[in-house]
């Protein structure tokens, strides 16, 4: 890392941290925590510490979750300590280790399509805040786009704190990465929300109401064309149709469903 080119800047707040995203010359590299490799920085590049800009906490406001770029996996996993069940998918992503050094800024960068903590979340319904545009996107929108610019930037996570979540899983061993597993989130409003991942593909989103016909047909659908190293196609839908009833009767609507399945 060449010093002399390389400008090194840790804002103090969010304001700070927006002009300083605004500024028109040179690019930018955001440290966050858990992926920073000195010998990959380039000249005239800026380095922006997130470290004292206020985004390392975990917040709920009116029934929001709030989750800044700069908390760690352990602070995540402390903060939604009231949706019990995302606590075991945030436990299989990462040892505590890593949990208490990665950030959610840099696991998005680095998340594998197999991830468990990016399947539960994606279940939530998430939003990505970004700066300076204050533009926000789904997080799969935000996963699935090619960003280029440097100086745009997630610094929140939001999602509405769900009326109802549940996760189910199944690997080969209690702390693999799963083969298969299946998220359902339940908002204030009934409707379901269930995330599919454990295999090669980004987790697929299947959105309906509490009461809609053709759930278990969906997520078996979810599971064509899934086989890889891991498992066969056959094997993940006909699990699928296990895990998700089991989610359902954690959320006390399995009766709703018996007569589909």
């Amino acid at each position: 890392m060449n010093t002399e080119d390389t400008r090194y800047i840790r804002p103090k707040n969010l304001q700070e941290l927006e002009a300083l995203l605004k500024q028109k010359y040179g690019r930018c590299r955001i440290l966050a925590g858990g992926a920073f490799s000195p010998a990959r920085v380039e000249a005239d590049e800026i380095l922006i510490d997130l470290q004292d800009a206020g985004l390392n906490q975990v917040v709920l406001e009116n029934d929001t979750i709030r989750i800044g770029a700069a908390a760690s996996l352990q602070q995540i996993l402390e903060g939604l300590h009231a949706i019990a069940e995302i606590r075991e998918p945030l436990e299989i992503e990462a040892g505590l280790n890593v949990r208490e050094s990665l950030s959610l800024l840099n696991y998005l960068r680095t998340a594998e399509t197999r991830s468990p903590f990016l399947t539960a979340l994606l279940a939530l319904t998430p939003e990505v805040e970004l700066i300076p545009s204050g533009r926000k996107l789904a997080l799969e929108a935000f996963l699935g786009q090619e960003n280029t610019d440097s100086r745009e930037i997630p610094i929140y996570v939001n999602f509405q704190y769900p009326k109802g979540f549940a996760w189910e899983s199944i690997a080969r061993a209690p702390k693999d990465r799963p083969i298969i597993c299946v998220t359902v989130g339940r908002n204030k409003s009934g409707r379901l929300r269930v995330a599919c991942g454990g295999n090669e593909a980004f987790p697929r989103i299947i959105e309906t109401e509490a009461r809609a016909e053709g759930l278990f047909t969906s997520v078996r659908k979810a599971y064509e064309h899934s086989a890889d190293a891991w498992a066969s196609e056959e094997y993940r839908q006909e699990m699928s149709q296990i895990l998700l009833s089991r989610c359902l009767r954690k959320l006390g609507l399995i009766a709703e469903y018996q007569e589909e399945k």
